[in-house]
């Protein structure tokens, strides 16, 4: 990404000096607020243990005139008693109201403080927790969930309690509990976690929410004070602060908003914010002013530098500061001048090397041209342009390849090899004119430059390989004749060796015997070959007609293992038949046979004495497989394609025949539609399988296909 040098300037100004500056104001407010959390965080904590401690003197108060009047009253009448409980209510105005219980829970006698008003109804309290803690030996205290007095349940004589009320609103009032800032204040909670007390004119809801708070629970179930940061119901964030009431096992918690306990802070931070974007301002303009002092000399350059990129030595950078920056100018100026004299000597150069490139191309009897990656045509040769028939005077240079060519014949072939990423893969085309037909190679290869991994196009070669036809086809006529005129010999020669054996012209010796059988033995390989011979230019020219016929595989298999038996035995040989019993197909039964023949004579030639071949089928439902297996030599793997080529052999091997039993065998697959392959490896033997599928039908022109639901 591109970015200009005013943005650049800008930024340094802003990183030199208004970062710094941000950070240490940010610094300090963070610091400021965090020393005003904690002076309110104290001022909370000090507010609550002051209320929690008022609470517990006041409780503490109550508790200790209530034991002192229980201690004197030890052993006193019943008259005396109460003579002393109705002092005790008019001198502690605080005690609302004393009861004796009987052991029932029914109040026996019930002293109302005058300072209470009027009198109320005996009840029973046999029920309460407080009364059983009593009966039990120990002082209970709770607060009335009605009144929220303070309840006291003391043991008092034998089988009575002493009930007391204390009254804990008038003294909770009487303290004016007071708002903390404008939406904080403190609760007083009992044992339960209700609230009891709270400052006047907050609402009972307000209070109860309150305590829902977790920070509430927390503070009640707590031994000692604390303070934390809270989030209350409606989701602000809250400072809380809170003490224990032990006496009453409640607490007092003291809350006030963040925003609220951070205003100065806040305000203090917004003019911290109004500060940095001042000096942002003004690092801008800093920035604007003195990258415009610096960018227009460089623009100027940079013009400058354009017009020599694109040829033109001219042009001249103008610059009139006083600094380094019209030096690098005047620098630039005498550059370009040196430039455009170095210039005028390469163009000669190149135009000179380029005719010699342009001669050498156009001399040469083979077609190039060199394209780009694209496909688009930089140079075509004389011949290149004859062979895809481009006038010699027409342009090509930047035009795409499948537009220059108007044969449909040859742009496919040209095409397909221009796009073929396969090593030395090419494709021949066939020329035709009014008076001779010529073939051509056509190949495809990267251009590479050294020093380059990528290629930087294409080059696109025609070879010229008429004659290379022509001596191929004078070959295949020659043999053909040839064959063709060894057959009818060969077969009299065998006719007549059979009929010497069969002693039909008069008795031979076992001598004479043994001689005739080597005699009919050659004349059966010699025949062989002359047989390969013709019925590879018979498949190479498509008159090798195919019946397709119901044939079992194993049955052919086994017959020509009977018949090549004995050519074997002398290397005594063992042959053996694998897989499947019964293996009916559709297929050319003499074909067929003349491919097993042809496999499991190749084996026996390169089987080793006491050696095994191994010929086996398979069924796997859709199609037919079948191999040949042997022990001998193995075959390299560079070779294992080249065989089946014609004529093709494997070097230093020396067994004879013409190389072309593997290559009538590739014939006869491929006519069934399916394929021959071979797996070896060096001292470990050879396997040849041949595969094709079942259903094999021929249509109404006679051409082979697979009938899916065809059965043989």
């Amino acid at each position: 990404m591109r970015i200009r040098l005013l943005h650049k300037f800008i930024a340094v100004m802003a990183l030199v000096s208004v970062l710094p500056m941000a950070l240490l104001g940010l610094r300090l407010i963070s610091l400021g607020q965090l020393g005003v959390r904690t002076a309110i965080m104290e001022l909370n904590l000090s507010k609550a243990d002051r209320i929690a401690a008022d609470v517990n003197g006041y409780i503490r108060s109550a508790d200790g005139a209530l034991r002192a009047a229980i201690a004197a009253m030890g052993r006193m009448d019943w008259e005396n008693k109460q003579t002393m409980l109705t002092a005790l209510l008019e001198t502690r105005p605080e005690i609302r109201q004393l009861s004796a219980l009987s052991k029932e829970g029914a109040e026996v006698v019930k002293i109302i403080s005058p300072y209470a008003g009027t009198g109320e109804e005996l009840k029973k309290y046999g029920t309460a927790p407080g009364f059983k803690a009593a009966m039990g030996g120990a002082r209970h205290l709770s607060i009335d969930d009605n009144t929220r007095a303070a309840v006291f349940y003391y043991p008092f004589g034998k089988d009575m309690v002493l009930r007391a009320e204390a009254d804990l609103p008038a003294f909770i009032n009487s303290m004016a509990l007071q708002r903390v800032g404008t939406e904080g204040f403190p609760v007083i909670l009992d044992a339960a976690g209700k609230p009891i007390g709270w400052p006047g004119g907050l609402t009972q809801e307000k209070a109860n929410a309150a305590a829902a708070w977790e920070i509430s629970a927390n503070a009640v179930k707590s031994l000692s004070a604390g303070s934390s940061e809270f989030t209350d119901a409606e989701g602000r964030e809250m400072l809380g602060a809170y003490s224990p009431i032990s006496e009453l096992r409640g607490a007092v918690v003291v809350s006030q908003p963040s925003e609220e306990a951070y205003s100065y802070a806040m305000f203090m931070r917004r003019q911290a914010v109004y500060v940095v974007l001042v000096f942002l301002l003004l690092a801008a303009a800093a920035g604007w002013f003195m990258s415009r002092s610096l960018s227009n000399p460089i623009t100027e350059l940079t013009r400058a530098a354009e017009f020599v990129a694109n040829g033109d030595f001219s042009r001249k950078a103008e610059v009139h500061t006083s600094d380094e920056l019209r030096d690098l100018a005047e620098t630039f100026n005498t550059m370009t001048a040196k430039l455009k004299a170095y210039s005028d000597i390469q163009v000669d150069r190149i135009i000179r090397e380029q005719k010699n490139t342009e001669a050498i191309l156009f001399s040469t009897e083979d077609g190039i041209m060199m394209t780009d990656m694209a496909g688009r045509v930089q140079v075509a040769n004389r011949k290149a342009r004859s062979v895809l028939g481009i006038a010699q005077d027409a342009p090509v240079e930047g035009k795409m390849l499948e537009e220059l060519i108007t044969s449909e014949a040859i742009r496919e072939a040209v095409l397909d090899v221009f796009g073929s990423e396969q090593e030395k893969y090419f494709r021949e085309v066939e020329l035709s004119r009014e008076t001779s037909t010529r073939f051509f190679k056509c190949f495809a290869a990267p251009i590479v430059a050294p020093g380059k991994e990528g290629a930087l196009g294409r080059l696109i070669g025609f070879y010229d390989i008429t004659l290379d036809k022509e001596l191929a086809r004078i070959k295949d006529e020659f043999l053909h004749s040839i064959t063709h005129d060894l057959r009818n010999p060969m077969g009299a020669i065998k006719g007549f060796v059979e009929f010497m054996l069969k002693e039909i012209p008069g008795p031979v010796n076992e001598a004479q015997k043994k001689m005739l059988v080597s005699i009919d033995r050659a004349a059966f390989r010699l025949l062989g070959m002359i047989n390969n011979i013709l019925d590879s230019a018979k498949m190479e020219a498509g008159k090798m007609e195919i019946s397709l016929a119901p044939v079992n595989l194993r049955d052919v298999a086994s017959r020509v293992n009977s018949l090549l038996e004995p050519l074997g035995q002398r290397k005594h040989i063992k042959f053996d038949l694998e897989g499947a019993e019964n293996v009916v197909v559709n297929a050319d039964a003499g074909l067929i046979e003349r491919m097993f023949t042809n496999l499991i004579g190749n084996s026996i030639k390169f089987t080793p004495e006491n050696g095994t071949i191994t010929t086996g089928l398979s069924d796997d439902g859709d199609h037919i497989t079948a191999w040949v297996r042997d022990t001998g030599d193995g075959i390299p793997p560079e070779y294992l394609d080249k065989v089946f080529e014609k004529f093709e052999q494997v070097k230093g091997q020396k067994a004879g025949g013409t190389g072309l039993g593997l290559t009538i065998c590739k014939f006869v697959s491929s006519a069934h539609l399916g394929r021959i392959w071979a797996e070896s490896a060096p001292g470990q033997g050879a396997k040849f399988l041949f595969s094709f599928p079942k259903g094999l039908a021929k249509d109404e022109s006679g051409k082979v296909i697979v009938n899916p639901g065809g059965t043989v």
